[in-house]
């Protein structure tokens, strides 16, 4: 492992290169770093890194990052990702000098703005909600930006999540209700998509055959939504012939209730989101 080297501080304005710093480096950190650096939006040598885990470490060091020691990540750049664990934050904030002016980003479940800033004593602080997603660069991000916030911060974190999908501009009393559906509803998605493929797998279809056919229905629906032309209900009506196969299975799931099961999963996701930002504030 490299040893930790302080990566200098740039200054921001027209022309000016733009430096980022990042607070843990899971997968959600490097799939944005690795989002950003492909796309061009940064260079490697404008991202310091820390992450707890030296395989975090050794994961950013091989892109190419500069590696920090958790002090100095602090003040590396003009801006500062949080990409830590909610519960680790409250332990190392105090640790943390960050310079008042610093673009703080936080992808910090239940931490909120007023939160942050009064533990790091910075000026503003920019929340995003991305989800997994950002990974194959297909993420949807809910930004929440104070009006308070300066043009050049916007624009930065507006870009920085652009980068690994679509961004979402949204008040900070939605995140909650965005977690519960863009970043948890990727995990209901997943637990359907897995039903299916097993239902298939028991209705005598190869596993191989199952698979590929449940993920090509997937890509059908969203191809379909993305283009615009048809609502879901339309395009299920569209399938839904009266006595037909789709009828006889939709009167099975809306037996079990289907439709409310979804609405409270996402309630209780929602729910505990909150619970969550009562716990750190």
């Amino acid at each position: 492992m490299p040893t930790a080297s302080q990566h200098p501080h740039s200054s921001v304005g027209d022309g000016a290169e733009y430096t980022l710093a990042v607070l843990g480096f899971g997968k959600l950190a490097s799939a944005i770093v690795s989002g950003c650096i492909t796309t061009g939006f940064l260079k490697a040598s404008d991202v310091a890194v820390w992450a707890r885990s030296d395989a975090r470490m050794a994961q950013a060091h091989a892109l190419g990052l500069k590696l920090v020691d958790m002090n100095t990540c602090a003040h590396s750049g003009a801006a500062l990702l949080l990409s830590i664990k909610p519960q680790f934050f409250s332990e190392i904030a105090p640790q943390l000098c960050v310079p008042a002016n610093t673009n703080v980003i936080s992808v910090m479940a239940g931490w909120t703005t007023e939160g942050i800033q009064a533990r790091l004593k910075v000026n503003h602080v920019i929340r995003a909600m991305p989800n997994v997603a950002a990974q194959v660069r297909a993420a949807v991000t809910a930004l929440s930006i104070t009006k308070e916030c300066p043009i050049t911060a916007r624009e930065f974190a507006i870009k920085l999540f652009t980068c690994v999908g679509r961004v979402e501009q949204l008040h900070e009393s939605h995140l909650d209700a965005v977690t519960a559906i863009s970043g948890s509803g990727i995990a209901y998605l997943c637990l359907f998509m897995e039903s299916l493929e097993r239902a298939a797998i028991q209705l005598g279809l190869p596993h191989e055959v199952a698979r590929s056919l449940t993920n090509d229905v997937l890509h059908g629906v969203a191809a379909s939504a993305s283009a615009g032309t048809l609502d879901m209900a339309t395009l299920r009506a569209s399938v839904t012939s009266p006595h037909g196969t789709t009828a006889a299975a939709l009167a099975v799931l809306n037996e079990g209730e289907f439709s409310q099961l979804i609405t409270r999963a996402a309630q209780a996701a929602k729910n505990r989101a909150v619970e969550l930002g009562q716990t750190h504030t």
